[in-house]
Formats: C-alpha cells, structure tokens, sequence
C-alpha cells in the first residue's frame, strides 16, 4: 500500500494521508462532480485518525486542489483559469459589454524538444513537444493570441487530433482526453514593444502585453507552458484585497 511506502520517508501522517488523497485523484481520473470517499471511509483505509484525514483534507482545501460543499461532500475543485486573464485584459463586445472570449485552435502539430520550454516544463533536453496555436476572439475579432507547448509524452492522443477536435476550454479537455487535471499554474507578465503577431494584426507602434504561464498537475508536474498575447491598450490589471 502507498501509506506503507511513505512511512519510509518519515513523512508525518497527515501528509502521507495528503499523498494517499492526491493519489486517488490522479489515479482515478476524478471528475469533479463525484465526492470523495468520506473521512471516515479514508481514515479506515489508511488506518488513521478522523482527525489525521481532516487535517490533510483541510490542506487540500487550502491548496486550493479539494472544495467543500456544505450538505454534500468534499469534491476535486476546477480552478477557474478564464478568469485569471481576465485580470489583465478587459474586452467589449459590440453593446459594449464585458465578454469572455471564445478560444478556436489554429495549429496542432508534434515538434522538437526546445530546450528554453523543455527547462520550464523540466523535461530532459530531448524530450519532444506537442505545440498548439490558439486565438481568443470576440465578435469575430481576435483579441488575444496564444502559443502552447505540451509535453508530448503526457498528451499523446492530441498528436493525431485536428484544430478543429478541441472545443473552447482547453483545461477540461486535457483531464477528458488525456487525465491531466490542471490544479495550479504561476504567471508573469511582460510588456512588448516592435513585436508583430501574425493573428492580432498588430502594427509595429502598437505594443503588446504577453502572458507566460506555467500550469502545474495535481502531482506539481508542469505540463504546459502558455505565451498569450494582447494588445496594451485593452490591459487592465485588477486585483480585490481584503
């Protein structure tokens, strides 16, 4: 059993009861929908304390991977990473309200490692890669231009996947199509000038603010690095502090 090997590590037991929850997750592609065995069902299994599965569960909660829903359960949480560009783009549609934008993928193909991504995504320097142009656009006009690279090892099935095959959410249809759950990802933001991309239609005047993100598995794994790129002038940094 996975706690027994753990007990080597001298890991302290609500963290190996965390490893044991994350485990089940990835190892059952969870859906989100599903509760999670109860804690009393998890502390039988691991043969611990109610009280030892609450405080990994709670850690969970905290890091953002499990949600408590009153009444109902404890569920595998969908992070909401639409929202997170949304803090730095803000886009209108024709009656000049708020939209989300619809992403359509152009390009999907099998490429070479690239050893600059292949660092960020901590793969051997060889290890090749699946690479995806995407558009976000909002009244047929593209808003936002973005370049993907996959591990190719953890996504296989896309290699023989069409633009066309991938629907508007990309992070859904990882966990559908190839049981990768996006739980976590870090951002950093950079503002480019002279740079032209082939989608926005830019001028060479017209700067451009680009999003890199690198998104993270329940494991910690990063399985994707993302460039998404925006005119400045629809920029509009919005954070809530409490």
């Amino acid at each position: 059993m996975m706690m027994d090997t753990l007990d080597k590590f001298k890991m302290p037991r609500y963290e190996q009861v965390r490893w044991y929850i994350q485990s089940l997750l990835v190892d059952n592609k969870w859906d989100t929908e599903t509760a999670l065995p109860t804690e009393q069902e998890l502390a039988t299994r691991c043969e611990v304390s109610v009280g030892t599965v609450r405080k990994a569960v709670e850690k969970l909660v905290d890091d953002g991977v499990l949600v408590k829903q009153q009444g109902r359960g404890t569920f595998l949480k969908q992070p909401n990473f639409e929202k997170s560009l949304l803090r730095f783009f803000k886009f209108r549609d024709k009656s000049t309200m708020f939209e989300t934008p619809i992403g359509i993928v152009k390009v999907v193909e099998p490429v070479d490692a690239i050893e600059d991504i292949n660092q960020k995504l901590q793969l051997k320097k060889n290890q090749p890669l699946l690479y995806l142009e995407r558009v976000r656009v909002v009244d047929d006009k593209v808003v936002l231009s973005e370049r993907i690279w996959l591990p190719r090892h953890m996504f296989r099935a896309f290699s023989h996947f069409t633009p066309s095959d991938f629907g508007n959410f990309l992070y859904p249809f990882y966990y559908q199509q190839c049981g990768q759950f996006v739980s976590s990802a870090t951002e950093t933001l950079l503002f480019l000038s002279h740079h032209v991309d082939k989608y926005l239609g830019n001028s060479t005047d017209q700067n451009l603010v680009k999003v890199c993100r690198v998104a993270k598995n329940l494991k910690g794994e990063p399985i994707e690095y993302r460039e998404s790129y925006g005119l400045a002038e629809s920029f509009s940094y919005e954070i809530s502090i409490h």
